[in-house]
């Protein structure tokens, strides 16, 4: 029975020990293209906002498994300035609540077209803004510096009936873990993570998952049908 139980607490202890591992994130150098990409867009208001550096940034992972490793990273917190070529402390977590849930779905869009080699800028940065207008709510400096870009709507909403639908699950979200600041560093920005070799998870294009709803339907009334006439 001891024997059990202490099995039990250096299992809870490696876990927890595990799930604390301290994870450094350094943003690549220089701050100019090819390591980022600029967006320029008119905004909601009418504005013009230029030269806007967008993800996925070129991003160091040491610790752990990673030993300057490289990554994409997407920045969720519009509001907390990290400095490129700093080092910053924190952990890599699972996402799980329906607002990062939205963002992974919309990082592995990101990484479905980069695949495919047909990412133009302009759906690179509506994408980035979409996942920055849903993740703001959960920021811990919530903030609004750039008005909204009207073209990230539609990404939002495909994100949200994705989730809600349950086409994209909490098993397709772990895929593209969240890194997470250490107390120490609050002010730093969470970053959603394309870790090197992960594959794009496939879902169903929207007017895909249009047309199976329809044809569900129209199966379902069909099969209607045919019982009452066998009634």
């Amino acid at each position: 029975m001891h024997r059990l139980i202490l099995w039990s607490l250096g299992l809870v202890f490696c876990t927890a020990a595990h799930a604390l591992t301290i994870i450094d994130l350094e943003l690549a150098t220089p701050l100019s293209s090819p390591t980022y990409t600029f967006y320029s867009y008119t905004a909601t208001t009418g504005e013009q906002e230029t030269n806007i550096p967008i993800g996925p940034y070129t991003t160091y992972l040491t610790g752990g498994s990673y030993n300057d490793t490289q990554v994409q990273a997407f920045c969720y917190d519009l509001n907390n300035p990290t400095d490129v070529g700093t080092t910053y402390q924190g952990t890599l977590n699972t996402p799980t609540d329906p607002s990062d849930m939205e963002a992974t779905y919309l990082i592995n869009q990101i990484n479905v077209l980069e695949k495919g080699n047909n990412l133009p800028l302009a759906t690179q940065g509506a994408i980035d803004f979409a996942i920055w207008q849903i993740m703001n709510a959960s920021s811990n400096n919530p903030s609004n510096p750039f008005p909204d870009d009207p073209t990230s709507q539609s990404w939002i909403t495909q994100a949200q009936t994705a989730v809600t639908d349950g086409w994209w699950t909490a098993a397709d979200s772990a895929v593209y873990p969240v890194w997470e600041p250490t107390s120490a560093n609050s002010g730093v920005q969470r970053f959603g993570l394309i870790l090197p070799g992960t594959s794009p998870v496939p879902t169903p294009e929207p007017g895909t998952c249009v047309l199976i709803g329809l044809g569900m339907i129209g199966l379902s009334l069909a099969l209607r049908r045919k019982r009452r006439q066998v009634d």
